[in-house]
């Protein structure tokens, strides 16, 4: 006769069954959720460094050297720029990642259960795919802010604590960076281009000559802007072949800005506002409803008041009572009280340099003065004429 297990030794059995199950559960769960979020982290790093290959290839054709990138299922939109980009393997479903001069400073990448994260403090992984902001502040034209451009940061006080007018004209949420001029000159005074910086006698004529861009302005904001934070370094294209009398392209990758083939700059943190900036700012206020409205081109000489019976301008300007277009000419010898005062923050003066030059007149560019007014203005000339820096910057800076 054989004989069975007990009923006692059964139950035996599937106790020690249990308690090995118990242990070696949580165990074999922690080792499938630690492989799970290696292979996320995986996915994450190789999203990242394709898309930063891209941007490099990218950036040797077109200049392109974005701040931050949003993404959207999969698809990468950098500094407004929707990148063609393709990656084998899982996609993130959202997120952000940022760059400084290139260099991937910190990511946040959701994907379908998890969401990884990369900054000072290193890579974490959470549960769940978080819904990563994709909106943004929203500014107003001519709106002040305070920001820190030596230590990249908002700010209340402190020397460097500027204050700024945003001139992104109809800015919105979906926008990740905005573009700000400082509200007084940063340089008290400079020409556009002087005759010594020009290097070339023979064609500089009798008044001057833009064709080799704003040299002398350039070299001067590139100074005052030295000790600014490395992440403004300009990154900026303006062509300015539309015109009659031009320079061309200034072309402009981490500070380092070449105009008609020569380098001016190897470390640029700001640039000044243009013609277009300006018409832009200018309709945006009135201006596309003035009675001359149809003058408003920069292929003339025109002097555009600040008033809606002369020209496009739109605005009638009266003293620092003014509205709408009254912060382009803030802290100037008309309009001096609302900011700077002393040469610490910006000597007040009659008014500041644009980019752009004058089609009318190889001796001409554009400048903002302190009458209210747009108009052209002699190139070496300066005595009383400054520079206001422009800089563009990600929001996520202000917020």
């Amino acid at each position: 006769m054989k004989k069975g297990f007990t009923l006692i030794e059964l139950l035996a059995v599937i106790v020690i069954l249990a308690i090995i199950a118990i242990i070696a559960t949580p165990i074999i769960l922690n080792i499938i959720e630690d492989t799970k979020e290696q292979s996320v982290i995986s996915s994450a790093n190789l999203y990242v460094d394709g898309l930063t290959k891209h941007i490099v290839s990218k950036n040797m054709v077109n200049e392109f050297n974005p701040s931050s990138c949003t993404i959207s299922n999969g698809i990468a939109t950098c500094d407004g720029v929707v990148l063609d980009y393709t990656v084998d393997g899982d996609k993130p479903s959202s997120g952000t990642i940022s760059f400084n001069n290139g260099v991937v400073t910190e990511y946040t990448l959701s994907f379908t259960d998890y969401t990884v994260t990369k900054d000072q403090n290193g890579v974490t992984v959470t549960s769940g795919s978080t819904s990563v902001q994709t909106t943004y502040v929203a500014y107003t034209l001519g709106q002040l802010l305070q920001y820190d451009s030596v230590n990249n940061s908002t700010c209340t006080t402190g020397e460097t604590c500027y204050k700024w007018r945003v001139i992104t004209v109809d800015d919105t949420t979906s926008n990740s960076t905005i573009t700000l001029q400082m509200d007084h000159n940063l340089v008290n005074t400079s020409a556009w281009v002087t005759q010594t910086d020009y290097n070339d006698d023979l064609n500089w004529g009798s008044y001057g000559n833009t064709n080799k861009g704003p040299i002398t302005a350039l070299k001067a904001l590139e100074t005052a802007t030295s000790s600014w934070d490395d992440s403004l370094k300009l990154n900026y294209t303006y062509d300015t072949s539309s015109g009659t009398y031009n320079y061309g392209t200034l072309s402009c990758t981490n500070g380092t800005c070449i105009v008609a083939e020569n380098t001016i700059t190897t470390n640029l943190k700001a640039r000044m506002i243009t013609g277009e900036e300006m018409r832009a700012i200018t309709v945006a206020t009135g201006a596309g409803t003035g009675t001359n409205a149809y003058h408003w081109t920069l292929a003339n000489d025109y002097r555009y008041n600040f008033s809606s019976t002369q020209y496009a301008l739109g605005t009638k300007y009266n003293g620092p009572a003014n509205t709408e277009l009254s912060w382009l000419i803030e802290n100037t010898y008309v309009y001096a009280d609302s900011g700077a005062t002393s040469n610490t923050y910006g000597a007040i003066n009659y008014g500041y340099w644009t980019l752009s030059p004058n089609a009318s007149g190889s001796s001409l560019a554009w400048s903002v003065g302190n009458g209210g007014f747009f108009g052209p203005r002699g190139v070496a000339t300066g005595s009383d004429w400054g520079i206001r820096p422009v800089i563009t910057i990600p929001k996520s800076v202000l917020e």
